[in-house]
C-alpha cells in the first residue's frame, strides 16, 4: 500500500512539474506608462485636423477617410503613450523612444482578426512585411518621439518603428533591423 502511494505521489509530483515547465511565463514589462489612452478599440477615429503621420488601411473595419483610416499625431498619441529604451542598431547609440504599441493600434485600427501580415510603408517608398504576431508576441512601437522631441522627417520621422531588442534576446538583428522602419508614414493590414 505505501508503494503505491509513493508511486501516485511521484507520479503527481513529475506532472506538475511538467505542467509547470510547459506553462507560458509572462513576459517582462520592458516599457513605462506615460499616458493611458482615451482612444479605446471600437471608438470612432476622428478625422486629423493636423497633418497626416499615419495611414492605414486593408483588413480594418475602421475608416474615416474613404477606405483608409489615417491618423494625425494627437489622435495616434490618445492610443496611449508608453516609453522604454533601446540601443538603436542605426544610429548606434541608446535612445528613449515614446509612442504607441503597434498592437493596441492594430487593436483601435479594428483589425480583422484573419489578418496575419502587415506592410509597413516609409515615405522613401521603403515597404517591409512582418507577421501580426510579432506584435503580439513582443511591445513593438510606433514612435512618436525620440529622447523627449517629436522627430521630424529629415531626423527620421515624424513615425519609426522600434524593437525592444535590449529586452527580449530572442529578436535578432539579423531578422529585425529591416522592420526597423524610420519614416514610418503607412500600414496595410492583410
Amino acid at each position: 500500500m505505501n508503494f503505491l502511494r509513493t508511486i501516485r505521489f511521484n507520479l503527481v509530483f513529475i506532472f506538475s512539474i511538467f505542467l509547470a515547465a510547459c506553462g507560458q511565463q509572462a513576459a517582462p514589462i520592458t516599457y513605462e506608462t506615460v499616458s493611458p489612452g482615451t482612444l479605446k478599440p471600437g471608438d470612432p477615429i476622428p478625422v486629423p485636423t493636423g497633418d497626416v503621420v499615419l495611414t492605414v488601411d486593408g483588413m480594418i473595419e475602421q475608416k474615416n477617410s474613404g477606405e483608409t483610416l489615417q491618423f494625425d499625431i494627437a489622435a495616434l498619441e490618445s492610443i496611449g503613450l508608453v516609453q522604454y529604451d533601446v540601443d538603436d542598431p542605426f544610429i548606434k547609440k541608446n535612445i528613449l523612444y515614446t509612442g504607441v504599441l503597434l498592437s493596441q493600434l492594430l487593436d483601435a485600427a479594428g483589425m480583422s482578426p484573419d489578418a496575419t501580415i502587415i506592410t509597413l510603408h516609409a515615405l522613401d517608398d521603403y515597404s517591409t512585411d512582418m507577421k501580426i504576431s510579432d506584435a503580439d508576441k513582443w511591445p513593438v512601437l510606433v514612435a512618436t518621439q525620440a529622447d523627449g522631441a517629436y522627430m521630424a522627417v529629415d531626423n527620421n520621422g515624424p513615425l519609426i518603428s522600434i524593437f525592444p531588442f535590449n529586452d527580449y534576446p530572442e529578436i535578432d538583428h539579423l531578422t529585425y533591423d529591416a522592420l526597423w522602419v524610420w519614416s514610418l508614414s503607412a500600414i496595410t493590414v492583410k
